[in-house]
């Protein structure tokens, strides 16, 4: 027994590293083998959530009624509801009357439209599920590693994406694929979800960069310009340096993508990561008002060249600007099929009769708002769950943002934060969270965020809990201590235990 549960424990990291590698890797995920794939891998790390010791890790109450009802909420679209007709259910009257014209069986009625492609949907679901429970259920020496991972494979397509832009329409840098030629996509068949993957990576190379430009015993009086500039060639100033680069390699990328929401977006994250870290650079305040000033003057320098880039380099989406005609026919969908929803994984199937005749020349398979598709698909229960994943989401800000120095970790969980908020604003107009690859990397930085991580105590700390724990000290020994002067000690990192 104690065998297998070492053994479901070390798969845990494994089948997270094999997530953040094979997510993008065909097509982002959407090709039909490649999903399958994702979803066998869900399954494998429920088992080895369910075997390893891992699962005791307690969740909040919250995640926990949230998560469960995101899971059972589309198999209860599933359930057949005897005694009624599709006639009954709101919306479903019309779609119900012409596949019954065409001589097509409905089977039994139930909540969703269409049944299979509910199931096909709650599928692709336990996906996201489950990066987050195995991400929430890793050490944070474990999650390190995997940051690591997701940058090297962020690095990589990065890389491909520079050399896709101004490429020739040859499949060589593309892959085979050729709808995204001239545009910088990697491995996802679109700049716009690619430009998603990309500032979330980027906003956790900066947080990483942020914290190794220096460290804290760098704030002790005294320290001289040459021993500063020495910091730079030891093993911490390597690192500052290889973080910078991935996050200059990422932000070229996302400005070779051409997702003119992607770059307003970068902008937003470069700006709230200046103003964030620009007092706690190094793990502390390490360059005082210097540092702070400088930082805030790069933020906002890079800023304004992508605001110069926006103007003349981005192109426009040719559904760009009939978003708001799919809006009018999403909010529509949602008035018939309201309170229940038409069913998870139905909108393409089911939003040609709610489109608008002037985008006749589209398939529309998506609604280009998650949020609305969500409302459409899920009703008033998707509406509960969108307010109730929102409210753990800015309830984390609160118990994540502390006073004093931060450890590595916290950086990483800021970071993290902002990629997540950058990515819900970019729902408002796009569709990642219904592409594979996003859904995971997604996932995984709400588990890094969401992560139960408490700054460990320092050594000195450590020692008098232990010592109080041993035998309750005398009034005597107290004044001489108190009389004593108080030594400090750096926070230790966590990474390097």
């Amino acid at each position: 027994m104690n065998a297998s549960l070492s053994i479901a424990s070390r798969m845990t990291p494994l089948l997270l590293a094999a997530f953040i590698v094979l997510a993008p890797l065909f097509r982002s995920g959407k090709v039909p083998l490649a999903t399958l794939l994702l979803e066998l891998l869900a399954v494998a790390g429920f088992l080895a959530l369910w075997w390893s010791s891992e699962r005791r890790r307690v969740l909040g109450r919250l995640e926990v009624f949230l998560l469960a009802a995101l899971a059972v909420f589309p198999l209860l679209q599933l359930v057949p509801l005897p005694g009624l007709s599709r006639v009954d259910l709101p919306g479903q009257a019309a779609y119900f009357l012409a596949q019954q014209a065409a001589g097509v069986d409905q089977g039994a009625v139930t909540l969703s439209v269409i049944a299979r492609e509910t199931l096909s949907g709650w599928l692709l679901l336990l996906v996201p599920i489950a990066v987050y429970l195995l991400t929430r259920a890793s050490s944070v020496r474990t999650l390190q590693k995997l940051v690591t991972l997701m940058l090297v494979v962020a690095t990589l397509q990065a890389v491909l994406g520079l050399m896709q832009f101004g490429s020739s329409p040859s499949p060589m840098f593309y892959l085979g694929y050729e709808y995204g030629t001239g545009n910088a996509v990697g491995t996802y068949t679109s700049r716009n979800n690619f430009a998603g993957f990309l500032y979330l990576s980027l906003m956790l190379s900066l947080a990483l960069f942020m914290v190794t430009l220096g460290r804290q015993t760098l704030t002790q009086q005294g320290v001289s310009l040459r021993e500063r500039m020495q910091y730079y060639a030891t093993a911490d100033g390597h690192r500052a340096f290889i973080y910078g680069v991935i996050a200059l390699l990422l932000l070229l990328a996302i400005i070779f993508t051409r997702s003119r929401t992607g770059i307003v977006l970068t902008l937003v994250g470069v700006l709230l990561v200046s103003a964030v870290f620009s007092r706690r650079i190094g793990g502390g305040n390490t360059f005082g008002r210097t540092g702070v000033i400088v930082s805030l003057a790069v933020g906002l320098a890079i800023a304004i060249g992508l605001g110069t880039v926006l103007e003349r380099f981005t192109v426009s989406d040719p559904l760009s600007n009939g978003r708001w005609i799919i809006f009018d026919g999403v909010f529509d969908g949602i008035g018939q099929f309201f309170p229940f929803g038409a069913g998870s994984g139905t909108f393409q199937q089911t939003f040609a009769r709610f489109q608008d005749l002037s985008q006749a020349d589209y398939l529309i398979n998506r609604a280009h708002n998650s949020y609305l598709e969500w409302i459409y698909n899920g009703g008033i229960v998707a509406v509960a769950l969108i307010l109730g994943f929102l409210a753990l989401y800015c309830a984390r800000w609160f118990s994540l943002w502390k006073r004093g120095d931060w450890g590595e970790f916290r950086y990483v969980q800021v970071g993290a934060g902002l990629g997540l908020l950058l990515m819900l604003l970019h729902e408002t107009v796009d569709y990642n969270l219904f592409v594979p690859a996003n859904m995971v990397y997604f996932a995984f930085l709400a588990g890094l965020y969401l992560h139960p991580y408490r700054e460990p105590a320092a050594p000195g700390q450590r020692a008098k809990r232990r010592g109080e724990s041993a035998a309750a000290p005398s009034e005597e020994a107290l004044r001489k201590v108190a009389l004593l002067p108080q030594a400090t000690e750096p926070e230790r990192n966590p990474f390097m235990d």
